[in-house]
């Protein structure tokens, strides 16, 4: 996957799902149908959101889009527990875009193809 620029910084996108392993962990061993992905990864765009998102037609289950957004940090912790230390930051989605696909590769948006 191209990579996406914060700022200067170019970087790779990073792959959210969990892992067999990390899912039999988050289970504590019990044989159960785990969620592909963490909770809190999930968006839930209502009729309100889609209207300002321009969507008028919904897409098919299974279709690819890219989210560009822009979003505040609301809260940062760092703390120690018995199991070691724990991080967190909770972003706020101030503006966002949907688009159908995957997206453009940065680079060739501002460059052209090279």
């Amino acid at each position: 996957m191209p990579p996406h620029f914060f700022g200067e910084f170019a970087m790779p996108m990073a792959d959210m799902k969990i892992s067999k392993t990390e899912a039999k962990e988050r289970a504590l061993g019990i044989e159960m149908d785990a969620p592909e992905y963490p909770y809190g990864l999930s968006i839930s765009l209502e009729q309100d959101q889609l209207e300002k998102l321009g969507i008028t037609d919904m897409p098919k289950v299974g279709a690819k889009m890219m989210v560009h957004a822009n979003a505040v940090v609301k809260t940062v912790s760092a703390y120690d527990t018995q199991n070691g230390s724990d991080k967190r930051i909770e972003l706020q989605i101030t503006e966002m875009e949907l688009v159908p696909g995957e997206g453009k590769d940065p680079a060739e948006i501002m460059y052209g193809k090279g």
